[in-house]
This record gives C-alpha cells, sequence and structure tokens, in this order.
C-alpha cells in the first residue's frame, strides 16, 4: 500500500504560509482545480500537496464529487481531514461522507472503494495528533476558527 509523505512541522515555512491569510483566502480557489487539472494529466499518478483523490456522492445532488486531499497513511488506514483551509464551515465532501459513506479513493494511479467512517473521542484525538505530525501546517488551523474539523477513517475494499 503506498505510503503518505510528510509534509513539514508545525514551524516550518509552509506551516506558517497556509496559515496566512491570503492563503486561505485564495487557496480554495486556485488549489483544487489546479489538482484536479493535475491529476487528469497525470492519471492520477501525482497530485502534489494532495495524497489521494476522493470522490464522494453528493449529499444533495447524487453526483459523484471529485476532490483531491491532503490525507495521511496509519496502520494500514488512510485518514481525511476536514480542515478547509480553516474557513468557518466544514468543507461539502465530510457533508457527503455523513450522508453516504461509501466512496472510492484515487491514491498513485489506483482506483479503490472505501468506506468512511467519522471518529470522535480519542480515537479523533490520536488521529489529529497523527495528522499534525504529518503536516504541520494543520497545527495552526484550531486557532483560526471554532469548529472542530471532521476526520474520517478510510477503510478500502480493494
Amino acid at each position: 500500500m503506498p505510503r503518505s509523505l510528510p509534509r513539514g512541522g508545525p514551524n516550518g515555512p509552509i506551516a506558517k504560509m497556509v496559515a496566512t491569510p491570503w492563503f486561505r483566502a485564495i487557496g480554495p480557489k486556485i488549489l483544487p482545480p489546479l489538482h484536479r487539472f493535475i491529476r487528469r494529466v497525470t492519471a492520477g499518478k501525482f497530485v502534489p500537496g494532495a495524497a489521494l483523490v476522493l470522490f464522494s456522492t453528493g449529499a444533495r445532488t447524487g453526483l459523484v464529487r471529485e476532490t483531491p486531499l491532503e490525507s495521511f497513511n496509519k496502520d494500514g488506514s488512510w485518514f481525511l481531514v476536514g480542515s478547509n483551509f480553516a474557513q468557518h464551515h466544514h468543507p461539502a465532501w465530510t457533508t457527503n461522507l455523513l450522508v453516504n459513506p461509501h466512496c472510492e479513493v484515487l491514491i498513485r494511479g489506483r482506483r479503490s472503494r472505501a468506506t468512511a467512517t467519522l471518529l470522535s473521542g480519542t480515537d479523533r484525538q490520536a488521529a489529529w495528533e497523527s495528522a499534525i505530525k504529518h503536516f504541520g501546517g494543520w497545527s495552526n488551523y484550531p486557532s483560526l476558527t471554532d469548529r472542530e474539523f471532521r476526520i474520517f477513517e478510510l477503510a478500502l475494499a480493494d
């Protein structure tokens, strides 16, 4: 199973950049379309800044939604953090998974079926600590919003 690559500590340059107001304003507008374009060009083998691409079913529309996401792998499971650039609302893909937890993921060119489980309590806390070790930029986000980030564990079927 492919492993996710750590993205730097909480005091690194990337962590500082992603917490700036300008990045949080333009990141959601520029990065997802850029990631989708690169995913299509490389057949999903390379998506910079995204460990996987999530294909979820829209909660309201029932349409398949494609979302490149930073994520991490631990003990054979993949974890997704609904940080949404520390905006004050949850990302749509988290609502999609709450309504329909069956999804697909594309990891380095390989597409697999998966089931998402929303974590809570000590499981969520342990996943959050692992998330910070993987991508230190997330460590600054809780101070920027009152929202608790939804964290999902994915069980891959294939």
